[in-house]
């Protein structure tokens, strides 16, 4: 199985070399963009760059072709995290304050909208490499991409102001899909491979096993979300501020209809549902209560569940991925990425 914190390093300083031509570090005003590199030099994994270099080399294509869609997506990214603590109200962000919490709602969305100009603008620099035909299909592709997220987002956002019993198993398999199986998976395997010229079937295998990951990633980070230690100190690599570095059970806090609480709510009695309709979404809610909610998951074996799920999903991902794409260094890559994300601490 390959290293993928080596696998992540090798990629992330050509990805962030090449944000930097396009997005300058001083300029008027100068809080714009002291603003636009803050999540940027908190750290990440980059691991959507990597996804589109290493879905390019499973097909035997060049890595080096991929850095400027490597970095127009990295710099998406973070358009959706600025704007996405802002609809969440998130306090933290990789262990550092927020954006808005920085310097207010109104200059983080205008960074937010910023970044999302640069990243046709950094995509379109890729016309040398990849030629008129290619670049179109790429620009399409993550155009495709923004509107489907921005439709899962809505998803989200709108399911929490309704009662816990609107919300189904197929709700959750549509709403993470779109929220995060396009962006996190699906779109950037994509795009890696029609940089390596892969054919139609190849294209949609990759495209398939993105999909999954991209909504087993989700599944693990709702899992870290309430599962990690307040006191035990997680230390991701590259980060600034310490291991998950966000909100202890936030998701508890801002009601997101995560698949663990799809669970829990679906096989609690009457008693631990009525808890659940009380305290999730709750304003202000305390820790105590927060760890209430946790122990009605435990409870219903509903972290066991979602963990049982997202490996699941891995492992037929990557063997419905094998039946198209040849066995190569990159396929054996994206091999120990899937399985990364989904044993991940952070």
């Amino acid at each position: 199985m390959e290293d993928v914190i080596k696998i992540l390093s090798k990629i992330k300083p050509l990805i962030e070399k090449e944000i930097g031509k396009h997005l300058p570090r001083k300029g008027i005003p100068q809080i714009l963009f002291d603003g636009c590199w803050k999540y940027f030099d908190y750290g990440g994994k980059r691991f959507r760059p990597a996804l589109i270099a290493i879905s390019c080399e499973a097909l035997n294509g060049r890595i080096e072709d991929t850095i400027p869609a490597g970095a127009a997506l990295e710099i998406a990214h973070t358009y959706f995290l600025i704007h996405d603590d802002i609809e969440d109200s998130s306090k933290i962000r990789r262990g550092k304050p927020s954006l808005h919490i920085t310097y207010g709602v109104p200059h983080a969305i205008n960074m937010g909208d910023y970044l999302f100009f640069k990243v046709y603008e950094t995509l379109l620099s890729g016309q040398t490499i990849w030629g008129y035909e290619k670049t179109m299909k790429i620009l399409e592709l993550m155009t495709e991409m923004f509107g489907i997220t921005g439709e899962g987002q809505a998803m989200e956002i709108e399911q929490r102001k309704k009662g816990l019993s609107k919300t189904s198993m197929e709700w959750y398999e549509t709403m993470a899909l779109s929220k995060t199986g396009y962006y996190s998976g699906g779109t950037p395997c994509m795009i890696g491979g029609i940089i390596a010229d892969g054919t139609k079937k190849q294209i949609e295998a990759l495209k398939k096993f993105g999909f999954a990951i991209g909504v087993a990633f989700q599944i693990q980070d709702d899992i870290l979300n309430i599962t990690m230690s307040k006191t035990e100190q997680r230390v991701a690599p590259r980060t600034v501020g310490g291991g998950y570095g966000k909100d202890f059970a936030g998701d508890i806090e801002e009601g997101k209809r995560t698949l663990l609480i799809v669970h829990a709510f679906k096989h609690a009695d009457k008693t631990d549902k009525g808890i659940m309709r009380r305290l999730v979404g709750k304003k202000n809610i305390t820790t105590k209560e927060k760890e209430k909610i946790i122990d009605i998951m435990k409870k219903y074996g509903s972290i066991e569940y979602a963990k049982e799920y997202a490996s699941d999903t891995v492992k037929k991902a990557i063997k419905d991925m094998r039946k198209e794409i040849p066995q190569t260094k990159g396929r054996n890559k994206l091999e120990a990425i899937a399985q990364f994300l989904i044993d991940r601490k952070f």
